[in-house]
């Protein structure tokens, strides 16, 4: 007896994904591209439906299994499309220190955002002033690719999963971990202030191998001790000097919530 095999064929697409960048530099964009050829087979194994920095595609609305999300959303436009963009994702990450964080923009809510704009302007009058918040403020977000701008290498290192449909789990291990692993002497024995202690690690501490102090671009580790890294500092800056510097990329907010 002839017995003719059935198979069921499934036709396995590619995962549907877009960049979207609100208020931004798009620095954390550039990042991606100076990864050059390992970002762009990355690209090969996806269907990109909006990467402006590369290409103007014409938006179909289609669903997408991710969205990565650069930049503040500072307009009425940026948090429409935020919130466009969220409904039609299954994941929505955000891209780099601005999204996640405030970023450096978020500097001026702490010194005043009416002081802020008249040392920019002459005249201010309708000029549109709003505050600067993280984009969590408006949408749930998965996950977040820390840092100002964030690390190329890292991005590839979590993308995989991303595009599984997993939520990564970025290790609780402080910039000095890398750090050490450079081989650099210690800043902070130095009498150089430095946030490593306290900031998630996945940089390779790139500041402080150029003799700079991290300034935590990262944002706080889960078990980073804000408290004793203050304590440390007292030596080597003021206590407005430590304010000072945990406005620049918004890590005040997320210190002054570990206080409470």
């Amino acid at each position: 007896m002839h017995m003719e095999n059935k198979r069921a064929f499934t036709i396995k697409t590619k995962p549907r994904i877009a960049i979207v960048s609100l208020t931004s530099c798009e620095g954390c964009q550039f990042a991606l591209l100076d990864l050059g050829k390992k970002f762009f087979d990355l690209i090969n194994q996806v269907e990109m439906l909006d990467f402006r920095l590369i290409e103007d595609e014409e938006d179909l609305g289609l669903k997408l299994d991710l969205v990565l999300v650069e930049g503040n959303p500072v307009t009425k436009e940026n948090v429409k499309l935020l919130k466009i963009v969220r409904k039609r994702s299954k994941i929505l990450a955000a891209l780099g220190n601005c999204a996640a964080m405030g970023g450096v923009p978020e500097i001026k809510n702490y010194k005043g955002i009416e002081n802020t704009v008249k040392h920019v302007y002459k005249y201010v009058q309708g000029i549109n002033n709003p505050e600067i918040k993280e984009i969590d403020n408006f949408v749930k977000v998965d996950f977040v690719f820390p840092g100002c701008p964030i690390t190329g290498e890292e991005f590839l290192k979590y993308m995989p999963e991303l595009l599984a449909g997993r939520i990564p789990q970025i290790p609780d291990t402080p910039v000095c971990v890398e750090c050490k692993a450079a081989g650099n002497r210690c800043l902070l024995l130095d009498k150089k202030p430095c946030f490593g202690p306290m900031i998630l690690g996945g940089c390779q501490a790139v500041c402080p191998s150029a003799r700079m102090g991290c300034q935590g671009c990262r944002g706080l580790r889960p078990k980073g001790n804000v408290q004793a890294m203050q304590q440390a500092l007292k030596t080597m800056i003021t206590d407005e000097e430590f304010e000072n510097t945990t406005e620049i990329y918004g890590l005040r907010d997320d210190i002054e919530a570990r206080k409470k």
